[in-house]
């Protein structure tokens, strides 16, 4: 017996039906994993419970401990990512101001002091602070623009890792790029019509840092593509063998493909080009 219809309504509402380790859109693509397995007596609840893509969910569950290899993920890991992701998720989806973009909080403070019958009148201090609110798929982007923003600055950022370069600093380069970019505060006020100007912004960018791992790592310069290429193929709905097939054909390969392994470098980048091009297609 699996989660309780409960559970389920209450866990995709909370993920939005995002995966809560690569946070792409799953829609009905999507597992619910027992944290703790019920092979170790893990409950059928909702803190039990993280939901995730095909991908993630096969990565999760892969791990054999007879042949340990790489790092498992552990229970608390799982906990603290999903729980992460339920508070971006749930700040991404606050409700909007019904009067204004702009809210103004006033702070007073009275400091009259009467003391020894001398009476000391403070003028009283008013701080002004605005709080930017936004109006997603109105005025600014749409929920679903603002979390493909997340997924490509997080792509850029691995970039970035695989490089050698330190995670937080990647972040605060991106995210204030962005911003200065498209003369916002926070990415959430990029105007609705520069909703695909900004996804080609950072596709750009993340264009720019392949070359630079390339020279530095090979390696790892494939495997920045493995990801995105999977990404774009769960959004059309493909499976593994269905994209091996897309590939074989596209690229014109006389041999059966198996693996993403398999391919060169120029038809493994190629083949980034033409997932991009087909989700591109689909969604016009």
């Amino acid at each position: 017996m699996g989660f309780c219809e409960n559970v389920v309504d209450d866990v995709l509402v909370s993920c939005q039906r995002c995966c809560c380790l690569c946070h792409k859109f799953c829609g009905t693509r999507i597992e619910l994993h027992h944290i703790k397995p019920k092979s170790k007596s893990g409950s059928d609840t909702f803190e039990n419970c993280i939901p995730l893509c095909f991908d993630c969910h096969a990565e999760v569950g892969h791990y054999n401990p007879e042949h340990p290899k790489g790092r498992k993920f552990s229970e608390a890991e799982l906990k603290k990512i999903r729980d992460n992701w339920y508070a971006n998720v749930k700040e991404l989806n606050q409700p909007v101001s019904a009067n204004s973009s702009h809210q103004v909080q006033n702070v007073r403070g009275n400091n009259n002091v009467v003391a020894g019958g001398d009476v000391t009148i403070k003028t009283e201090r008013v701080v002004k602070k605005t709080v930017v609110t936004t109006d997603p798929g109105g005025k600014h982007i749409s929920n679903e623009t603002a979390r493909k923003i997340q997924e490509l600055a997080t792509e850029y950022i691995d970039l970035n890792i695989a490089a050698g370069k330190a995670a937080k600093t990647a972040g605060a380069k991106i995210w204030a790029s962005l911003k200065k970019e498209f003369a916002v505060t926070s990415y959430k006020e990029i105007a609705i019509s520069d909703s695909e100007k900004a996804i080609a912004w950072l596709y750009a960018q993340i264009a720019m840092q392949r070359p630079k791992l390339r020279r530095t790592n090979t390696e790892k310069w494939k495997q920045s593509f493995y990801k995105p290429i999977y990404a774009r193929s769960n959004e059309l709905g493909l499976s593994k063998e269905q994209l091996y097939q897309v590939a074989e054909i596209k690229l014109g390969l006389k041999k059966p493909l198996k693996s993403l392994k398999d391919l060169t470098q120029k038809n493994l980048e190629k083949l980034h080009h033409i997932m991009i091009a087909e989700v591109k297609k689909a969604n016009s």
